[in-house]
């Protein structure tokens, strides 16, 4: 049996490297009074207040699927690995809504990276 290089418990112990959290949240998308459907946003399960670290990135260009290229203007660092995480999701993180543009586990599998824009 082989043993992972980082061990598991050693990310509990990191609290000051994770000061905010990060709540994960999926579009519902709900039928307004004319029937059209709207964007609703809901906390996507087991996603909710995620310990995190966000700041400004230097700048990553993303291609989206309809091949418009896109700037991330943050990086979310999250203390875990959170694989069911997609583009088609959002992340809160102290009151603010970002955009994903892509979402990444490290190579131990010990923290997930999050490219975002802000939304506004």
């Amino acid at each position: 049996m082989t043993r992972p290089i980082v061990d598991s418990r050693f990310m509990d112990t990191m609290g000051d490297f994770f000061p905010s959290l990060c709540t994960i949240q999926e579009d519902v998308g709900v039928a307004d009074a004319n029937g059209a459907i709207v964007p609703s946003w809901s906390d996507f399960a087991r996603h909710v207040d995620i310990p995190c670290a966000h700041g400004p990135s230097k700048g990553n260009e993303i291609k989206l699927p309809d091949q418009t290229y896109v700037i991330s203007n943050y990086t979310l660092a999250l203390q875990g690995r959170y694989p069911a995480i997609t583009e088609k999701m959002r992340a809160v993180v102290d009151g603010v809504a970002y955009e994903i543009l892509l979402a990444q586990s490290d190579s131990h599998s010990t923290k997930t990276r999050i490219l975002s824009r802000k939304v506004t």
